[in-house]
């Protein structure tokens, strides 16, 4: 892909997306920040128009799974660059439980940030670029393959994201690429709480699993989106950046 291209990247106003959105930035591409709730949005959009120009940078608010705001969201990108190149599926949540004591409606709120909201992205991104070439980038996870105590929900979720982008891939090539970036023990915040890794104790209990002997940095995470960007032969693949915790 070249510069100046456009790239949204879903749930992207904090954590991993913003950081895939800063790297994509600064690269000279133009960026389209997605996020649920007002605040962080803000102050990355700020960050990113002090530093590439206001006129390289958007953030558009939209529920991932709700069709007419993520149409809504196309068009205000569309409006604003023309086009939108690249799609990247960042947006999740966790709500972890017990599997008997999962309601249905942090079932459903998990599935449909991950998984629904993967295919409705995916799907609009289609829609509204009816006859060019593109790249999606669906972000998986290897609990969506090997499982994990009390997240049934969410492994669910991201078994699905990983089979739907072999399929996504199967239906959309040669056009359109996609395929599925599958990150480890990165450190983000949901990482450091869920792992309780601000401990000596929790910090040497995740380290222990990984053959590389330390967690990964958000940069780890960037360079293989643009790595996967680059890669015109490959579509319907996993990219597994995690220090060789699992391998597959």
């Amino acid at each position: 892909m070249a510069d100046d291209d456009v790239v949204l990247v879903t749930g992207s106003a904090t954590g991993l997306g913003a950081e895939i959105i800063r790297s994509f930035a600064d690269k000279g591409y133009r960026v389209v920040i997605n996020y649920l709730r007002d605040g962080d949005a803000d102050k990355l959009l700020t960050e990113i128009a002090k530093k590439h120009g206001d006129d390289r940078v958007i953030a558009c608010q939209a529920n991932v799974s709700d069709r007419p705001a993520v149409k809504a969201m196309y068009e205000a990108a569309i409006s604003t660059f023309g086009r939108v190149d690249i799609l990247v599926n960042c947006a999740g949540i966790n709500l972890d439980s017990p599997f008997t004591e999962i309601t249905d409606q942090t079932w459903d709120a998990v599935i449909d940030a991950h998984l629904k909201g993967h295919f409705v992205c995916g799907q609009e991104y289609v829609f509204h670029n009816p006859d060019r070439d593109g790249v999606i980038i669906n972000l998986g996870a290897a609990a969506g393959s090997t499982g994990r105590k009390n997240g049934a929900n969410f492994c669910a979720a991201k078994a699905g994201c990983i089979v739907l982008t072999k399929c996504m891939a199967l239906e959309l090539a040669p056009r359109i690429r996609v395929n599925c970036l599958v990150p480890g023990s990165v450190r983000t915040r949901e990482v450091i709480e869920r792992y309780d890794l601000e401990t000596d104790a929790g910090l040497a209990k995740e380290l222990a699993t990984l053959p590389m002997g330390k967690l990964g940095e958000f940069e780890d995470i960037t360079d293989m989106v643009h790595c996967i960007v680059n890669a015109k032969f490959t579509t319907g693949a996993k990219f597994y950046v995690n220090g060789g915790q699992y391998m597959h």
